[in-house]
């Protein structure tokens, strides 16, 4: 079943939207490295992990069309984690 890239937005935004969505979308962000740096000393491993960025970055492409608001959160969120404050 084919579905359009503004289909798959507003799905994705539907259920970022939601509180469950929410705390989903903010676990694989943490586990997919959006936060933290991919680096390893293993080039393979490092490569693995920019892989599993990348995927994150196309699900935040669809749920964020304004990617300036998201580069201003984004600091805003790290430094709710580093205070140990979550938004």
């Amino acid at each position: 079943m084919a579905r359009s890239k503004e289909q798959l937005a507003r799905d994705a935004r539907f259920l970022a939207g939601s509180p469950e969505g929410e705390r989903v979308f903010g676990d694989l962000f943490d586990k997919n490295f959006i936060f933290t740096s991919t680096f390893d000393p293993n080039p393979n491993i490092a490569a693995f992990n920019e892989g599993r960025r990348a995927a994150m970055l196309d699900v935040i492409s669809l749920i964020v069309n304004e990617p300036e608001r998201f580069k201003a959160e984004s600091p805003r969120r790290l430094a709710s984690q580093a205070e140990g404050t979550e938004l």
